[in-house]
């Protein structure tokens, strides 16, 4: 019983930190703002994690896990190379979408980690976006994307798709699942090749 307690005391302790990062930023937040938000006494804190930035490595490898986790099935399947492109965009849109201040926390705080954690996190979002930009590249070599340079193709898609945690509302007119499905329209007929 006391592990289930610790779990969820610490679940509860990241939380508190993802929304605190989000609103207030990384450098702004200090522990005793994350323990305040837990009912914790400053140093109760630590008792349930090791620092700041420990909290914060937890945070974007999760989310780097749910994006690779999204990803991966589909780049490994033996679907169209169209099919796999739009099954990525609406599965990256999800992702960000399920947890859109976690998302916001990965896309920019992760600058904040200790210098070796930000070498290692920008290193699996260099192999992320090696998997989209390898969909992009059969894309172009199939004649069904525009040939372009696949680099900035690809960032060109993921920067669309990232900065979604500034502006989409869950509770708005359209579901995940339809915006990634709108996105990837977008995308493809900014990329689509054209003919005269």
């Amino acid at each position: 019983m006391a592990a289930e307690i610790d779990t969820s005391k610490r679940e509860q302790i990241r939380r508190a930190a993802v929304r605190l990062f989000c609103q207030q930023g990384y450098r702004a937040t200090s522990v005793r703002d994350i323990a305040d938000a837990v009912g914790l006494q400053g140093g109760s804190l630590y008792a349930h994690v090791t620092s700041k930035d420990d909290l914060l490595w937890e945070v974007v490898n999760v989310s780097a896990d749910g994006f690779f986790a999204a990803l991966r099935p589909i780049v490994e399947s033996d679907r169209t190379t169209v099919k796999k492109l739009r099954e990525a965009i609406i599965a990256h849109v999800g992702v960000i979408a399920e947890d859109l201040e976690a998302a916001a926390i990965y896309s920019t705080e992760w600058r904040h980690l200790s210098d070796g954690r930000r070498r290692e996190f920008a290193a699996r979002r260099d192999e992320y976006e090696a998997m989209f930009r390898g969909l992009i590249r059969d894309g172009i070599r199939q004649g069904f994307l525009a040939p372009t340079d696949e680099t900035f193709a690809t960032l060109f898609a993921l920067s669309a798709l990232n900065w979604l945690y500034q502006w989409y509302k869950p509770d708005g007119r359209l579901t995940a699942d339809d915006l990634g499905k709108l996105m990837a329209d977008y995308i493809f007929d900014g990329l689509r090749r054209r003919t005269t």
